[in-house]
């Protein structure tokens, strides 16, 4: 890995991994004393073994991941190109303990968060098409507030935005803590990821020769969802009360319908992996179009992503076999928030995506080399 990536990386996940063992320890040693602490769902381990376990193991993995990073400092300071496999490997373990110590519940506030960034992208966006192509920018804005209209007048969407507002208030302390867990096991197993290069044989370059079917089939775990939720505005709706309570309460159905618009973004998303405009951004994108993509505007999101949906998957699978009715929610949980399959894929689709952004650069000429090739 260039230098200049691998200090940042591993400063963000010595930084994150200790303030998962301060926390850690304050829960351990403090029960009771921190309200805003005592209050954070139960992740994983907590679920399985306990309060007191999971904060053990938080405590373990931080200061097991600041100890890797301590090592590979001193790696780097000699000179070493790359870190030995026991390394790498005792770095993603550490990085395990610690995602698998988040607390619960985390992927539906990331849900919520991303989905009304979705909105506020959508109108960035329609700016950028407005300036960059003003025709169509401007039948663009225009549908756009028809649609607005239609969520304000037939959804009440104002009483819904008033209403998440304040719960993203209520779960500001368990979303720091749990980007932190999150942070450092992603920033750990990034470095992992990215210092292991891309041989031309094994594993690596099975990835990379198969990143394409690897990153469809992530993008294709948003399908149930989209298709439920998209089901929510027929007299049919899947994976809902019912349709009675979506009629009495406008607000939910347009919930719903916000949700799984970001969970097709995510899917989109994944797609851009594999796709041109995942390289470049596309044209009509005023004051971006047609510039490279920077291979970390890609690689750190994703793999932050990956990360959250493989243990936040984990963690849904856990609470619905621990639920009454252990079969049912287990399957439920599994194929309509498939998140246990999107998040190893996504980590897959994101270390194939670099491998070959890197093997690009690899065989762009240097411009004194271009010069003389000219």
């Amino acid at each position: 890995m260039n230098i200049r990536l691998r200090i940042p990386v591993l400063a963000v996940a010595a930084v994150a991994a200790a303030s998962v063992a301060v926390v850690s320890l304050l829960r351990l040693l403090l029960s009771g004393a921190v309200d805003a602490l005592d209050d954070l769902d139960p992740g994983v381990v907590g679920t399985l073994f306990g309060v007191i376990a999971e904060q053990t193991v938080g405590l373990a993995g931080g200061l097991a991941v600041v100890a890797v990073v301590v090592v590979a400092m001193a790696s780097a300071s000699r000179g070493a190109p790359r870190t030995a496999w026991p390394q790498r490997v005792a770095a993603v373990l550490s990085g395990v303990l610690v995602a698998l110590t988040s607390p619960g519940g985390i992927i539906p506030l990331a849900g919520y968060l991303f989905a009304f960034s979705v909105l506020a992208g959508i109108v960035a966006a329609t700016v950028l098409l407005v300036l960059r192509r003003p025709l169509a920018g401007i039948v663009v804005a225009g549908l756009l507030g028809a649609v607005v209209a239609v969520a304000v007048l037939g959804f009440d969407a104002p009483a819904l935005f008033a209403s998440v507002s304040g719960g993203f208030v209520a779960a500001v302390p368990a979303m720091l803590v749990s980007l932190a867990h999150i942070g450092a096991a992603t920033a750990i197993v990034l470095w992992t990821m990215l210092d292991a290069g891309a041989s031309r044989n094994g594993f690596a370059a099975w990835v990379r020769r198969h990143r394409v079917a690897i990153t469809v089939t992530a993008a294709l775990c948003a399908a149930p969802y989209v298709i439920a939720r998209a089901s929510w505005l027929t007299p049919w709706p899947l994976f809902a009360p019912n349709a009675e309570v979506l009629d009495a309460d406008p607000s939910m159905r347009l919930l719903g319908l916000v949700l799984g618009l970001g969970m097709l973004t995510g899917g989109v998303l994944t797609l851009g992996l594999v796709r041109p405009w995942g390289e470049r951004f596309p044209r009509w994108m005023a004051g971006l179009g047609g510039r490279r993509v920077p291979v970390g505007l890609a690689v750190v999101p994703a793999s932050l992503v990956a990360v959250l949906f493989t243990f936040g998957g984990i963690d849904f699978l856990v609470m619905a076999a621990t639920g009454p009715k252990v079969v049912a929610g287990v399957l439920e949980m599994a194929l309509m928030l498939p998140f246990w399959l999107w998040g190893p894929l996504l980590a897959l689709a994101t270390w194939g995506y670099a491998m070959h952004r890197r093997g690009e650069r690899s065989q762009t000429p240097h411009p004194a080399e271009a010069v003389a090739a000219g």
